[in-house]
């Protein structure tokens, strides 16, 4: 399954070595990461990171990205914009 990152305040995830918190932090991965996950159980999915497989807390994973990053917002906002300008010289008519 697809999923992202979602973690306490934009924090990273870790990913560890087996399905446990006992265990090695192989990697950290951060907020908003789009991974695909193999569920292990209800607490653990197995994934791969920068080459590394390991394990996540599924707690910390959601199925929506929500991560919208700037550049994303202003080119959104500007094909928007020019939208509403075109709507409104057409309606003026």
């Amino acid at each position: 399954m697809i999923v992202y990152v979602n973690t306490l305040n934009n924090g990273t995830l870790n990913l560890r070595q087996e399905a446990s918190q006992l265990t090695p932090i192989l990697a950290q991965i951060p907020n908003g990461t789009q991974l695909e996950v193999e569920r292990i159980n209800n607490e653990w999915g197995k994934t791969a990171y920068k080459e590394k497989v390991g394990y996540v807390m599924l707690k910390f994973l959601t199925n929506k990205s929500d991560n919208i990053n700037k550049d994303d917002l202003k080119r959104i906002y500007n094909s928007l914009s020019e939208t509403l300008k075109l709507i409104d010289e057409v309606l003026k008519k």
